[in-house]
């Protein structure tokens, strides 16, 4: 119940006279009486709609595990990924190790033709091996 301060009644009825002002302080208590009953009335609405709302916004456990059903399946899926570049490196790198080789083995026979065909080419082929030991 809604009561009109003290002071507020005293200025009303310093303007109005003590009659009208008792009038207008019941009037104005009735008023805020009932804008109070209207608000309590609609409060529990209120809290409904609020509720409604921020149920609409927040995430729910259904949500969340769908959200994680997606990680996992993106996890899934990228590492069925790295593991297909991995094989694929592996294969380079076997290519890689047989060019090698085969290179190696030219530059062996290059070598040798040199050292056969020209004989001062022998002598240096022999110190840059002792260089290198």
């Amino acid at each position: 119940m809604a009561v009109l301060p003290y002071e507020v009644y005293k200025v009303i009825e310093k303007e109005v006279g003590k009659e009208k002002a008792e009038k207008i302080g019941k009037a104005i208590e009735e008023a805020l009486n009932a804008i109070e009953k209207k608000a309590l009335e609609q409060k529990p609405i209120l809290k409904a709609e609020i509720k409604e709302e921020l149920t609409k916004e927040l995430a729910t456990k259904a949500d969340i595990a769908e959200v994680r059903a997606e990680i996992e399946k993106v996890k899934a899926d990228l590492s069925a990924e790295v593991e297909k570049v991995r094989a694929e490196v592996k294969v380079l790198e076997v290519k890689f190790t047989a060019e090698l080789r085969l290179i190696k083995l030219w530059l062996i026979i290059l070598t040798v033709l040199v050292a056969v065909f020209n004989r001062d080419a022998l002598g240096l082929i022999l110190e840059i091996i002792r260089l290198l030991k």
